[in-house]
C-alpha cells in the first residue's frame, strides 16, 4: 500500500507567505530609512541649506536602502564631529539618529514582517 500526499497548494502557500514577507520587510527597510532622513535634517549642518535639501533615500533593492546627502562636503562634516556648526548641529548626523534609536528601528522591523 502506498500514499499519495500533493503537496502543490501548500508550496503554493509557503511561496506566497515568503513574498509577503518579503515585500512586508522592504516597505519597513523604507519606512526606517525615511525616518533617519528626517532625524537627520534636524542635526544636518545648516548655513544656506543646501547640504540639508541634498537629503534623499533611495528605495530598497533587495535587502539595502540608501540614506544620504549630495554634496561633495556631506561625508567630511559628516566624519569630523569636531566642527562646531551654529543653530547647534552637529556632524554624525546620520550614524547618531541610527544609535539613538536602534531599538525602535528594530522593534518597528519585527512588527513589519509578521504576518
Amino acid at each position: 500500500m502506498s500514499i499519495k500526499i500533493d503537496t502543490k497548494d501548500l508550496q503554493k502557500g509557503i511561496a506566497r507567505v515568503g513574498e509577503a514577507m518579503k515585500n512586508a520587510a522592504l516597505k519597513g527597510i523604507n519606512d526606517v530609512a525615511s525616518e533617519i532622513l528626517r532625524l537627520g535634517m534636524y542635526e544636518v549642518p545648516h548655513d544656506k541649506g543646501l547640504l540639508q535639501a541634498s537629503g534623499h533615500v533611495e528605495p530598497a533593492k533587495d535587502d539595502e536602502v540608501v540614506v544620504g546627502y549630495n554634496k561633495v562636503y556631506a561625508a567630511r562634516l559628516h566624519e569630523n564631529p569636531q566642527f562646531h556648526f551654529q543653530k547647534g548641529r552637529k556632524g554624525r548626523y546620520l550614524v547618531d539618529p541610527i544609535q539613538n534609536n536602534l531599538s525602535t528601528f528594530l522593534k518597528y522591523m519585527a512588527n513589519a514582517i509578521k504576518l
